[in-house]
């Protein structure tokens, strides 16, 4: 085998290894990921919210309870971070609950365990919960800040 056929094996390996996002658990993940926000507010109110990525605005959106707001993306590029926030609000007792969240980050662990496939979210009064793949349950993450600001 020549030098350079062993030199763009060693290539391809690390590409390979570079673009793959590795979850312990599960393996690895070269695919679309699916974002999902579901209001489940216990006091039935409408939930505001509004995200965006380093790619661009994904809008703002009114759900009602029980509604969710849903996007995927390709996460395949280690070079390329990818960076998910949102800013949410709803009533409480007639005044504004609001919070700024770091929903998704490629290089960076923004919940317990990292989701693979599917990054479920459900947001509560008392704020946000994370759908954990493995053990197949929700978990609490997150809570309201204290600050009541975006």
């Amino acid at each position: 085998m020549s030098s350079l056929n062993v030199d763009l094996n060693i290539l391809a390996i690390f590409l390979v290894a570079s673009v793959a996002r590795f979850e312990p658990s599960r393996g690895f993940y070269l695919g679309r990921r699916h974002v999902n926000i579901v209001n489940r507010l216990e006091n039935h109110e409408t939930l505001m919210i509004h995200c965006w990525q380093n790619s661009g605005d994904l809008d703002t959106y009114n759900l009602k309870y029980e509604e969710e707001f849903k996007w995927d993306f390709m996460d395949i590029f280690t070079f390329h971070d990818v960076k998910i926030e949102c800013n949410m609000e709803f009533n409480e007792g007639g005044k504004p609950r609001r919070g700024h969240f770091l929903v998704y980050h490629s290089s960076k662990d923004v919940r317990r365990r990292e989701c693979y496939k599917w990054c479920n979210w459900s947001v509560g009064i008392y704020g946000l919960y994370a759908f954990d793949e493995v053990d197949k349950r929700w978990d609490y993450e997150i809570p309201w800040p204290s600050n009541n600001r975006f």
